[in-house]
């Protein structure tokens, strides 16, 4: 089974590694392991030295032509994501592609489209489904324990990122309500069981004039208050910040809340399972289910594990194009909103397909 798929990875930064890692250490003999691409050289050098890549090559599509991959990883920025992933599977490869799908709504259905008409595997990596806390999160609600009425509350409160593309919504990752929110969908439409329909949402832009952004022409917002409805009537709230000056940071936070049961809010434990506050504080862990034991070994190894199975007939991806298109249109739902002071429906986006700039400019 050794080198059994010929791989090439496209962005050898922080979540590249995260996947060369992974596959080192629980996929080494699955994967051949060919070319990797970047935009900095010291970057490859590394990859090469670490993972033994036989290649390295600067420019991304002759990364695909010249080592013609089974399979690519592609860990860019969000905006080179449907661009990339439709030029891999039109020269034969499968494609595993970070989060978000896109900053571009179009660009998302034309990579569904592509992916249709090649009939390669595409899977979208989302890897938080894979940690154990939001994992007995999903098997408490399940199991019924926090009843009916389910109301879920997320908050992420950080520093400007490091990596200021995340910032970026032209040619980046879009800010928090892309980048950070696609997950949040993700989580809450498994929770749900359905998908969201409206989203109300107000946004600021805390650190639009910092200095450390001043090479990005459109600044993506980083703060926001955002209702969202779905299917059900279940309603979920975000609340984010990415604008705090340097060093200043709190967490994750989490809060699930129904008729029987309450969850935090608290700081989010990755790899703890969540215990529900019952009647008389009686206290009962949200129990994972003995098939979710192989995706909770690593993250990105459950990503990997089900994107493999699909190649191999055996499986699905946890996370397809369709599921890929409707987090990011909520998301852009989130900006729209913020932009035009009023909620946005997520049929709304789907008919205008358009992208987070364009949504940032809205006007009726």
């Amino acid at each position: 089974m050794n080198g059994k798929y010929k791989l090439t990875v496209i962005g050898a930064g922080d979540r590249g590694n995260c996947y060369m890692r992974m596959i080192k250490k629980h996929f080494g003999d699955v994967f051949l392991w060919d070319t990797v691409c970047d935009i900095l050289p010291e970057r490859m050098d590394e990859a090469c030295e670490d993972y033994g890549f036989q290649n390295k090559e600067a420019s991304w599509e002759k990364a695909i032509l010249d080592s013609k991959p089974d399979v690519a990883i592609i860990a860019t920025p969000a905006y080179y994501h449907c661009d990339m992933a439709m030029f891999a599977m039109r020269h034969g490869c499968h494609v595993l592609t970070e989060k978000p799908m896109d900053l571009s709504l179009a660009k998302a259905y034309a990579l569904k489209e592509c992916r249709e008409e090649t009939g390669k595997v595409l899977a979208v990596g989302m890897q938080y489904r894979n940690f154990r806390y939001f994992r007995s999160a999903q098997r408490a609600i399940e199991q019924g324990l926090f009843g009916k009425n389910l109301m879920i509350s997320f908050s992420d409160l950080r520093e400007v990122r490091p990596k200021i593309a995340m910032h970026d919504a032209a040619f980046g990752n879009g800010g928090p309500l892309v980048d950070m929110s696609c997950h949040l969908f993700d989580l809450m439409r498994l929770y749900y069981g359905c998908d969201p329909v409206r989203v109300s949402c107000q946004w600021r832009g805390n650190a639009a004039d910092r200095e450390v952004l001043a090479s990005i022409e459109t600044v993506a917002p980083d703060a926001c208050f955002m209702i969202v409805e779905y299917e059900n009537g279940a309603l979920g709230s975000i609340t984010l910040n990415w604008g705090f000056p340097e060093g200043l940071n709190s967490d994750l936070f989490c809060a699930i809340m129904g008729s029987d049961g309450l969850y935090g809010p608290e700081s989010v434990c990755y790899e703890d399972p969540i215990a529900v506050l019952l009647e008389d504080y009686e206290e009962e862990e949200g129990a994972c289910l003995p098939e979710d034991e192989d995706d909770l070994i690593d993250a990105e190894r459950g990503v990997m594990s089900h994107f493999l199975a699909e190649i191999e007939g055996s499986g699905t991806a946890q996370v397809s194009e369709e599921h890929g298109i409707v987090c990011l249109a909520a998301s852009l739902a989130a900006v729209r909103s913020g932009a035009l002071g009023r909620p946005v429906t997520l049929e709304e986006i789907y008919a205008l397909r358009p992208t987070v700039a364009e949504c940032m400019a809205a006007v009726e």
